[in-house]
């Protein structure tokens, strides 16, 4: 890539980047060149999922603990990429062949103070703390 001079449209500040912002645009470049794209927009009636949430927050009030969303998304993100593992693979060094992965890791892009974080939780379809009731 080029490199681009952005004062020519207006006044601009150079700002040492952190480690962790480093690291993260390092990691960004290697999985957008590495790793197939696929951008997919769905609406899902999710009144029912919300109950549940909501009462498993009022059962559990007394120890804290809180369940987002976000628990039910990485479960049905899981289940997707179950139903469709072509979109849990990557391709080789040489784009030349399909590495088709058999274990469930989900990043979850976190906006911190110090920058963007993708924390990366393992082995989702195993965990204990994602099971929930089949019903």
């Amino acid at each position: 890539m080029p490199e681009i001079d952005f004062s020519q449209w207006g006044e601009t500040e150079t700002v040492a980047l952190s480690r962790i912002n480093k690291l993260t645009g390092e990691f960004l470049h290697r999985n957008w060149v590495h790793i197939p794209h696929v951008t997919q927009f769905d609406q899902a009636d999710i009144t029912d999922l919300e109950a549940f949430r909501k009462q498993l927050n009022e059962e559990n009030a007394k120890s804290g603990i809180k369940i987002t969303p976000l628990v039910f998304i990485m479960k049905a993100v899981v289940a997707g990429l179950k139903a469709y593992p072509r979109f849990n693979s990557s391709l080789d060094a040489k784009g030349e062949n399909l590495i088709r992965k058999h274990y469930y890791h989900v990043g979850v892009a976190v906006d911190t103070p110090d920058g963007l974080v993708v924390p990366v939780i393992r082995d989702v379809d195993k965990s204990p703390s994602c099971s929930f009731p089949k019903n």
